[in-house]
């Protein structure tokens, strides 16, 4: 394959190319975006290796995108990106799904023993590449015209993606079990990013929401419902409506007038500009309302009990692990191991229903753990 690439700009273009790329076995696909000042990621640019093409697909001059879009969603398509976390998730705004017919090449190389989230730049030296170029990394891909530094860059993004996919295929296909489980995980990780937790629970998952109790905690609910609500009603990052400290210290001082939120750490000018009175007035509401609907949480490292769960569950993830000839950081982590613990000692079942499940009771990990998991904490 070359590494000449053409640069689409025309509607027209675009769908010649999908339909020449609609007979291939597997395509590689980037994309480039910025996110810096916003909640939503504005597409920049992206990039797809096919057979014996190399496009960029300029998505700010092509009006119609769905020709690409079919392209993406055909089943007898497989397409090839590395660590597609926050690909996954625009190309589900995009195109209001996400392929599941993805193979991501990071999570294939963790499960291969070449290190936990290998970086696409270590992916391409461990198999025989260049070192790569990572001056463009925090371009604007958003700003025209792109130079042709930032059009080479980004081209290179799959290039190589394209030649490392059917190396990495050949060694898992003489590991079925270990293939399943990549495919597996590729398709939780595409899942879970179209996954959300309902605003009104986010108290449930807030680190330090166990320091709130009473008006405090209904304060803290609230609130976090608001930043969420506000940040994507004005696509801002959340951090810039109101960062976490400043939001537990709101919740937990309770403040009554302008003038107090002023000694409110990290709460900036702006936001007390713009957002004081109804910031005052949910702090308000929650002093008149129980909190006798909302779970009052524990510091879950301090529950009785939780050392023991903590070390009996990682024997088990050890057990399991061994068993699979995988590393036991593939199964779960300490993260991973405290929210199932959190899962089933302080979420109500009622509220379990409305929630995303953690990942031990999940695809792959759920089908070897939960059950064990179940007895183990329920118990």
């Amino acid at each position: 394959m070359t590494e000449s690439y053409s640069l689409l700009t025309e509607q027209a273009e675009l769908e010649r190319f999908c339909e020449r790329a609609g007979s291939a076995s597997f395509l590689a696909l980037d994309t480039e975006f910025v996110r810096q000042r916003t909640y939503f990621a504005k597409l920049g640019l992206i990039q797809i290796a096919v057979d014996d093409q190399l496009v960029l697909v300029d998505p700010l001059a092509i009006a119609d995108l769905r020709p690409l879009w079919q392209l993406l969603a055909n089943p007898s398509i497989r397409v090839v990106i590395h660590a597609g976390g926050e690909d996954y998730e625009i190309l589900g705004q995009a195109m209001g799904t996400v392929p599941n017919n993805v193979f991501d090449t990071q999570i294939a190389a963790a499960f291969l023993g070449m290190g936990d989230a290998l970086g696409y730049a270590a992916l391409v030296e461990r198999f025989g590449g260049p070192v790569l170029d990572k001056s463009q990394s925090r371009t604007d891909w958003t700003a025209r015209p792109l130079s042709e530094e930032q059009l080479r860059y980004a081209a290179a993004d799959v290039t190589y993606l394209q030649q490392i996919y059917p190396q990495l295929a050949a060694q898992l296909d003489q590991q079925p079990q270990l293939r399943e489980l990549v495919l597996a995980e590729t398709h939780f990780q595409v899942a879970k990013r179209q996954q959300q937790t309902p605003s009104e629970l986010l108290y449930l998952f807030f680190g330090n929401a166990w320091q709130c109790r009473g008006p405090q905690l209904v304060a803290l609910q609230k609130l976090l419902k608001w930043r969420f609500e506000r940040a994507q009603a004005q696509d801002i990052p959340l951090s810039f409506v109101a960062k976490d400290n400043s939001l537990l210290e709101l919740a937990r001082k309770l403040p009554q007038q302008r003038r107090h939120l002023h000694s409110i750490s990290e709460l900036s000018p702006v936001t007390i500009r713009y957002a004081g009175e109804a910031i005052l007035e949910l702090i308000a509401a929650a002093q008149h309302e129980s909190s006798a609907d909302l779970v009052e949480l524990q510091r879950l490292t301090d529950m009785r009990g939780y050392k023991a769960a903590y070390k009996a569950i990682k024997q088990v993830l050890d057990a399991q692990a061994e068993a699979l000839n995988i590393g036991v950081g593939l199964i779960g982590s300490r993260r991973q191991i405290n929210d199932v613990i959190h899962w089933f000692w302080q979420i109500p079942p009622a509220l379990r229903k409305r929630l995303p499940k953690p990942d031990l009771l999940s695809s792959w990990r759920g089908e070897l753990l939960a059950a064990t998991l179940t007895e183990l904490l329920e118990n």
